[in-house]
């Protein structure tokens, strides 16, 4: 189960309606200790310029950033999120090919810049494949 708070669930809302209609990304900093518990939201620029409406690429100068930043809190990148843009809150061929173990990826569909939906899941080594993960909205 991945626990977010509403803020958080905000900030990546308004940044995939302000995106809409190419895909936005960012990384879910936090705890992954008895439970997974987002407490940030850093939100990165799409490096994936040729194709913004359907994939994103995450710059390994962001990650490492975001990585070191969250490390001096005590904290750790847990995940990834980014937006599908009228498309489902599923992962794609694209998303399976490039999932890392270990991290949660949100992924938000949206529809028309209006219709929201938030959806997370962790990628199986061994099966390869995503398998859905609970959200559970705090705060």
């Amino acid at each position: 189960m991945l626990h977010i708070g509403k803020n958080e669930l905000n900030t990546i809302k308004n940044e995939v309606i302000k995106n809409y209609p190419s895909e936005c990304c960012g990384l879910l900093v936090g705890m992954n200790t008895s439970e997974k518990r987002v407490v940030e939201v850093h939100t990165v620029q799409n490096k994936n310029t040729e194709r913004t409406q359907d994939r994103y690429e995450i710059s390994g100068k962001d990650f490492m950033k975001t990585d070191r930043n969250a490390s001096k809190k005590g904290l750790q990148i847990i995940g990834i999120y980014h937006s599908h843009p009228d498309h489902p809150a599923v992962p794609s061929a694209f998303d399976t090919e490039n999932a890392w173990s270990g991290y949660s990826y949100v992924i938000v569909s949206v529809e028309k810049r209006k219709d929201i939906e938030f959806r997370a899941w962790v990628f199986d080594e061994k099966r390869k494949l995503f398998i859905e993960e609970k959200i559970n909205c705090i705060g």
